[in-house]
């Protein structure tokens, strides 16, 4: 984005040298203006939280919080496409309602370290099994969306003793999510689609750019109301994620990070009670029934009113409520 232009006028060409002298100070006002705009400073938002940084086994992670360190922790974790930022809304009701709130940055998004390596998905459990500790926790309530999703089981999984309960949106367990897809992958045909490009060697991740911005909006399309498409919470939520998506380094890991959908762990099954948020079609169907056999503990699917597949976005207030109940019933 070009917040100022130049234009050359007649006393600029009646003076020698100075054409140049304009193009190399445009240039150079250009040069900066892009760089600020690839700063991760660009999503360090306002509102009722406090933006920090947990170091864990290496990597330092950014995180917005809000909420007493002595409450229930609820931990939220971003998909592929997003940010701490998708969840900005209901980290301040989550805090009025008692409860210690921090949306996470993953490793090589927005404003955590973006390492060249580690984007796998034990990586991903290990760390935020870790950030869990080092916020003063023993456990918390994981609230994973899409690859966030997918960690949230991984974590479940690996380290049971971290998690006290959690909310699944837009995935399910990732070596259920690969059995799914290969015995009915005619229901998943834009999962296997955005598994495609992490195939690719990294050099030409790049070339994805545009295509990755494109994916990051469609999501958002895709798994919201036609007249939440019509709002200016919608248009926000685009030009975030298009911010987001322009910071240096990040490409890469977010090719990397699509393949957590179908990551390979340990297959062990999930004590903590599950809600697994769920639509009406054929693919969330059977999805819902592979994942239920996943689990040893309480298992419930649930739709929020007005919510599809994003509530974060589409619905925070509500999607907030929903946490906080669940938190209170698996208390």
């Amino acid at each position: 984005m070009a917040f100022f232009s130049f234009s050359t006028s007649p006393l600029t060409r009646l003076i020698p040298g100075s054409r140049s002298k304009a193009t190399g100070a445009k240039r150079r006002l250009n040069s900066t203006i892009a760089s600020i705009e690839r700063s991760p400073g660009i999503i360090a938002l306002d509102g009722p939280f406090t933006h920090d940084h947990v170091s864990v086994r290496g990597i330092r992670l950014h995180l917005a919080e809000a909420g007493s360190p002595t409450k229930p922790l609820v931990l939220l974790i971003h998909g592929a496409f997003g940010g701490w930022y998708d969840y900005r809304e209901v980290i301040g009701p989550l805090a009025d309602a008692g409860f210690h709130v921090a949306a996470i940055d993953l490793r090589g998004y927005g404003m955590s370290d973006k390492p060249p390596t580690g984007y796998d998905l034990r990586h991903a459990a290990g760390e935020l099994s870790s950030v869990i500790a080092a916020l003063g926790h023993d456990d918390a309530f994981l609230v994973g969306s899409d690859t966030g999703a997918s960690i949230a089981w991984a974590i479940a999984s690996m380290y049971p003793e971290r998690v006290r309960g959690l909310i699944s949106l837009g995935a399910i367990h990732p070596l259920d999510m690969r059995r799914a897809i290969r015995r009915k992958p005619h229901l998943h045909v834009s999962d296997l689609s955005r598994l495609a490009p992490f195939r690719l060697p990294s050099f030409l991740h790049n070339l994805f750019q545009f295509g990755i911005t494109r994916a990051a909006r469609r999501e958002i399309v895709n798994n919201t109301s036609s007249s939440y498409q019509r709002s200016n919470a919608f248009t926000e939520a685009v030009l975030l994620r298009k911010k987001a998506l322009s910071i240096d380094h990040t490409i890469t890991p977010i090719i990397r990070t699509n393949r957590y959908l179908v990551g390979s762990i340990p297959s062990k099954t999930v004590s903590a009670p599950v809600w697994l948020l769920r639509t009406n079609s054929r693919r969330w169907e059977h999805l819902a029934n592979t994942a239920r056999t996943r689990t040893t503990g309480p298992f419930t699917t649930i739709a929020i009113p007005g919510g599809y597949e994003l509530p974060y976005l589409e619905n925070p207030s509500e999607f907030a409520a929903t946490i906080a109940e669940f938190a209170r019933t698996t208390f």
